[in-house]
């Protein structure tokens, strides 16, 4: 199942949020930055894609994703 990196409002319920992510079915990954408004979960791809309109706390949903850069 696919990583999704979830990102919450300022001052969003982290309890509620994390009952929705598992009430559609997912995991919670990683929370360790939870305390700047990002989780890690687990789920489907329509699972995620509904979530962001299923809570107001949620800005957005986006697949976890190795990130590289290169110098010039």
């Amino acid at each position: 199942m696919p990583k999704f990196i979830v990102s919450l409002q300022s001052g969003a319920d982290y309890e509620a949020t994390t009952r929705e992510i598992k009430k559609q079915g997912g995991s919670i990954v990683d929370d360790s930055m939870k305390i700047i408004g990002m989780i890690t979960v687990q789920m489907s791809d329509e699972g995620a894609s509904s979530l962001k309109s299923l809570s107001s706390d949620i800005i957005s949903v986006e697949p976890d994703q190795e990130v590289t850069i290169q110098a010039a």
